[in-house]
């Protein structure tokens, strides 16, 4: 758990420092610097929309929403609304997502974010990524079985089986076969 210093100071350098894209946004940021209880309960998280009670923030540079609250997957964006639940729900744990320019090599966000209990390791990979993934364990996977017949045909040349010999060779045309077709 992040200590509230630590909370503090990170809000405090991104009201003074970054230009968000909803003048809301300041207001609910230095609501919750003025309410420890609501700090409290405040989780900095990538992924804040897939959480029970995530509030996404941006600054002007990106191409998010300025201000969407994500209540069960729901996304609110009226920002009375957002602060009324925020207020009424003080209790609930709340997940915040801020975009802001280069945030993964600022120094106090990287203090505050934690990991998002509510992802899976799947969540964290890109389509395209675990695309890439699956078919380099494809071609492993036919290495190695290609390997593995190489093997038994070696065996059954060193040791003078026909028979073996004919039927490795064989699964390993077919395999040949297969991955020609």
């Amino acid at each position: 758990m992040i200590n509230l210093e630590d909370k503090r100071a990170f809000i405090t350098w991104l009201v003074e420092t970054i230009t968000l894209k909803e003048k809301e946004a300041y207001w609910i940021l230095n609501y919750l610097l003025n309410h420890d209880a609501l700090l409290n309960r405040v989780v900095f998280v990538e992924q804040a929309d897939k959480t029970p009670r995530g509030l996404v923030i941006a600054d002007t540079k990106t191409s998010q929403d300025g201000l969407v609250l994500f209540k069960e997957t729901h996304p609110f964006t009226d920002a009375q609304q957002i602060f009324h639940e925020i207020r009424m729900n003080y209790k609930d744990a709340l997940y915040i997502e801020i975009y802001f320019e280069n945030r993964e090599f600022n120094q106090l966000y990287q203090t505050v974010i934690e990991d998002n209990p509510f992802l899976s390791a799947f969540d964290l990979i890109s389509t395209e990524m675990f695309h890439r993934i699956e078919e380099d364990f494809k071609q492993k996977q036919s290495e190695k079985e290609e390997e593995y017949l190489l093997t038994k045909i070696n065996d059954a040349i060193d040791s003078n089986n026909q028979q073996e010999f004919i039927y490795w060779s064989d699964e390993y045309q077919k395999r040949k076969n297969k991955s020609d077709g």
